[in-house]
């Protein structure tokens, strides 16, 4: 992923001219998990089952915005009990 400098330095108060002029990257680093990888635990007893093996991180597209969205400029977030319940796939 490579943040233009501007989007990078944005500081203080910019107008919102100045916020809209930004330009957006094409893709970003996102924490995935493949549709492929669903059964890879099928049978396992739920400690058994390890989310880091199921876990990738991939460029992903920056996705478009709907009426009432906003993009939000993440620079670091964490793995929570969602992102491991998500990745043993479990509850169903």
């Amino acid at each position: 992923m490579k943040w233009d400098p501007e989007i990078l330095t944005a500081a203080g108060r910019p107008s919102p001219e100045e916020i809209a002029a930004l330009r957006l990257p094409e893709s970003c680093r996102a924490v995935t998990l493949h549709k492929a990888d669903t059964g890879m635990f099928d049978g396992m007893a739920g400690p058994d089952k390890d989310p880091r093996k199921s876990l990738h991180v991939d460029e992903v597209p920056v996705p478009g915005l709907g009426p009432g969205e906003a993009l939000v400029a993440v620079m670091a977030s964490s793995v929570n009990y969602n992102t491991v319940w998500s990745a043993i796939f479990e509850p169903v």
